[in-house]
């Protein structure tokens, strides 16, 4: 990751180098915060934030999880993201807010600490890269599994969760994998580390519901509202592992990885082995819609200029 010039800290642009936290930040300890991230894409209108608010507003929901007070609103927060970017250049392409309990206390109580908040970007490029973007990414289906819902909130994208979901991305990785799968705690598919999982049965897509303990990820719900435009049904269900070797079609949505098709699970080849045409036609109709291609959607785009 290559460094850009500034980050947002609680109100000020901070050098990269300087953008620092104590080493008994709270937030650091037990994983008490919440955070975001969003795309950054190039139209010919010239830079724009896709769906910046939506991902605002879901990170203050997520807080209100945890009990942790935002001091600024949403407004000002939003436009907080824009003038990270504006800083930081052209090359940026993800931007990662991150708010957390601060420093005052070790105990797990953190009811008197203060909250901190900050903004970063950054240039990410394809998540998985180039080849699995283009071809499809290999999964395994990981031995951890989702906590159940009784065990954490799982509907908020809160930092302490993502334990559980860096155990398997190392488990896939240790394998030869691109990306694991994760079942949720009574052995149905959940989602990936970092994306939902999307599945297609003779011209019909499923997808998990909430239930399932997965994110309610933004780019997933960008694919339930596009799916109808293009003659495509999306029904939430329980899906079983088995139900995915003998799918069509398999693909991955998250704003890091986009519309990711899977073209291999533990071994077995999805379909017919290679991206299959839903799933390449929902990421041509995503791409679009990130490039400001589709006025049906370009209120999903705050441009920078």
């Amino acid at each position: 990751m290559e460094p850009t010039k500034k980050i947002w800290m609680d109100g000020k642009m901070v050098d990269w180098e300087k953008a620092n936290v104590h080493v008994l930040t709270h937030g650091l300890h037990y994983g008490g915060g919440v955070f975001e991230g969003i795309r950054v894409y190039e139209t010919a209108k010239g830079q724009a934030i896709f769906r910046l608010r939506d991902h605002m507003i879901r990170f203050y929901d997520s807080a209100k999880v945890i009990e942790l007070k935002i001091p600024y609103s949403l407004d000002k927060l939003c436009e907080a993201v824009k003038e990270v970017v504006r800083v930081n250049g052209p090359k940026v392409d993800y931007i990662r807010p991150i708010a957390y309990y601060g420093t005052g206390a070790v105990g797990l109580n953190p009811i008197r600490l203060p909250t901190k908040v900050a903004i970063a970007c950054m240039f990410m490029g394809p998540y998985l890269g180039d080849d699995q973007q283009r071809n499809g990414a290999r999964l395994i289906t990981s031995s951890w599994e989702k906590p159940s819902n009784r065990a954490a909130a799982l509907n908020a994208k809160i930092c302490g969760n993502y334990i559980n979901s860096v155990l398997a991305r190392l488990e896939a990785v240790r394998k030869g994998a691109d990306e694991a799968l994760m079942l949720d705690s009574v052995g149905n598919v959940a989602e990936g580390t970092g994306e939902n999982l999307f599945m297609v049965k003779n011209g019909r897509i499923s997808t998990p519901g909430m239930a399932s303990g997965i994110l309610g990820g933004i780019t997933r719900d960008s694919i339930l509202q596009l799916a109808p435009d293009l003659g495509f049904g999306v029904t939430e269900r329980n899906i079983t592992r088995s139900e995915l070797f003998v799918a069509d079609e398999v693909f991955l949505t998250g704003t890091a990885a986009e519309v990711l098709p899977v073209r291999e699970i533990d071994d077995r080849p999805i379909g017919g082995g290679k991206p299959g045409p839903i799933s390449l036609k929902i990421q041509r109709a995503f791409s679009e819609v990130t490039k400001g291609k589709n006025k049906k959607y370009a209120h999903w785009l705050d441009y920078l200029k």
